[in-house]
């Protein structure tokens, strides 16, 4: 008889064994280290590690071994994966089970066998540690404890092999969660370093994306991204805005609005962690802040030609009128008014006529300043406010601004249509309010369309 059938429950738990990888995951020189240990700690020929798989055995390390596996049907090391301590055959040709076993009657020549079970953690014995002679030996206990701490070695050995391995997919498992975020990520430790970041993070801060190294401190970095103009809004004054950041990295709370260059924009969210450091995730908003400009201007603007609506152009002239007065300074208003408008429309069509508008718009903004308002009053009528500009400076405005629109035809449907406009002045005087100062002005336009049209006249 070669063997003996192993028992049905011993089986099934030896076909588990595909499961567990934990043998292929120390390298190859440990295992030859351990076999040649125990060749010389026993004074044995053969030693070998063996895993038992399905039908077959077949070793990870040996030594005076020649086969490269075995049929689990006749070997010594299947027998020994099911013990809960050492196996051992001083004689094997005394032994019911193995002594017409073709390792003992052939060319082998086995005659003592030891084997410890290198059994895991979770209680599955996962292979062997088996010595072999060719000649019968006792087996002493010490010599039993001696191989069974080896195998214990090995079994530790491959456990701390297994612990690095899961650490390292634990790892791995992170940065490939955040390398999937479509937001960016950054953790810094309880010292304020860099721990990790993904890319989303670094491509986000593209003109510092070099200094994110793992240990960099968060205070450099931001100072470094203020010198090479990461933070527009740091423009200026550099040193208050990084105390700024500075004070709300250490006390995160409500979400922070970034600038970037290129009209980026961020939202910033930070916390801290059990540890004390600081987790972070920036959400690009570029996209939202863009429509609420939009919204902004559909709220603030005409539809039709883009100049300020009535609303807004009376709230800016007003916080513009307070800042005049209290710094003392000049303040002009223009009414103006497209001249024979209707006879526009009725002769070319009221699309024509919302053409000559839309342009009008236009000459005037490149004939007024950045900061000066322009706003649609209604239909043709248009107000213009002039801060910092005196009565004498208000009436030559005008007149650029009669002439940019007088002395060029206005274009729709390949016609040529000539437009004009009237304008009146008037310039804040002291004492007056925002309604007092277009009143005038309103009369000074009166007083230019009675004079013909196509001229500027300026409020007494």
């Amino acid at each position: 008889m070669h063997g003996y059938p192993l028992p049905e429950n011993e089986i099934q738990r030896l076909t588990k064994l595909r499961e567990y990888q934990i043998l292929d995951s120390l390298p190859e020189a440990t295992y030859d280290r351990v076999v040649r240990l125990a060749t010389i700690n026993f004074n044995v020929p053969i030693a070998l590690i063996s895993l038992i798989e399905d039908e077959r055995q077949w070793f990870k390390a040996k030594i005076g071994f020649s086969e490269q596996d075995a049929s689990r049907s006749t070997s010594f090391c299947a027998h020994t994966i099911c013990q809960d301590d050492i196996y051992v055959i001083e004689n094997a040709l005394n032994s019911e089970v193995f002594s017409q076993n073709p390792s003992v009657i052939g060319d082998a020549h086995v005659r003592f066998y030891a084997g410890a079970p290198l059994r895991a953690p979770g209680g599955l014995n996962i292979g062997t540690l088996a010595i072999i002679d060719t000649k019968p030996r006792k087996f002493s206990d010490e010599e039993v404890w001696s191989l069974r701490c080896l195998a214990e070695m090995v079994i530790d050995a491959l456990e701390m092999r297994s612990m690095i391995d899961r650490a390292e997919r634990s790892e791995q498992r992170l940065i490939d969660a955040m390398e999937s975020l479509p937001n960016g990520f950054v953790l810094y430790d309880k010292n304020d370093r860099l721990v990790i970041c993904n890319q989303r993070y670094r491509d986000l801060y593209a003109k510092s994306a070099d200094l994110m190294v793992p240990g960099a401190f968060f205070s450099e970095i931001i100072r470094k991204g203020v010198e090479r103009g990461q933070y527009i809004e740091a423009v200026g004054r550099e040193e208050e805005w990084i105390a700024k950041r500075l004070k709300d990295h250490n006390n995160p709370g409500e979400p922070i609005e970034q600038k970037l260059p290129d009209d980026k924009w961020l939202r910033v969210q930070e916390r801290r962690t059990s540890e004390g450091g600081f987790v972070g995730f920036r959400i690009d908003i570029s996209q939202l802040k863009q429509q609420e400009r939009k919204l902004e201007q559909l709220a603030w603007t005409d539809s039709l030609t883009s100049a300020l609506n009535r609303h807004r152009f009376m709230e800016l002239a007003g916080k513009e009128l307070d800042r005049a007065k209290r710094h003392n300074h000049e303040m002009s208003f223009m009414l103006l008014d497209a001249d024979h408008f209707k006879q526009i429309n009725d002769e070319y069509g009221h699309a024509a006529g919302d053409a000559v508008l839309i342009e009008l718009v236009k000459r005037s903004t490149k004939v007024l300043r950045a900061h000066d308002l322009m706003g649609r009053f209604g239909g043709e009528e248009f107000c213009v406010l002039l801060p910092d500009v005196d009565a004498a400076g208000a009436a030559r405005a005008a007149e650029r601004l009669r002439k940019a629109v007088a002395e060029l035809p206005f274009t729709f449907e390949d016609q040529l249509i000539k437009a004009s406009i009237s304008i009146g002045v008037a310039t804040l005087a002291a004492d007056e309010g925002l309604r007092r100062l277009m009143k005038r002005a309103d009369t000074a336009l009166y007083q230019a369309k009675n004079a013909g049209r196509d001229c500027v006249q300026s409020a007494a």
